[in-house]
């Protein structure tokens, strides 16, 4: 899955956080959600990281509009990812 060239799945997290820092159309729009991910406002679009074995996957997280209040209206099961 990609944004244009941006990867969003498929590599290290690190890799897709590098390549959509330069994509956020605001200066300030990257933020750090509580857990550590990566959150794109103005993309509406956060990376969440989740483990497969001995790896760490990205896992693209579409937000909605009011993405502030999103991490406290996330249903339980999203914490169990990682």
């Amino acid at each position: 899955m990609r944004l244009d060239a941006a990867p969003l799945t498929g590599c290290v997290p690190s890799h897709v956080e590098d390549g959509l820092v330069h994509r956020s159309a605001r200066p300030g729009s990257m933020a750090y959600s509580v857990a550590g991910d990566p959150v794109f406002a103005d993309l509406g679009l956060a990376i969440r990281s989740q483990r497969a074995g001995d790896l760490v996957l990205p896992r693209p997280l579409f937000l909605l509009h009011d993405w502030l209040n999103l991490w406290h209206s996330l249903p339980g099961e999203e914490w169990n990812y990682g």
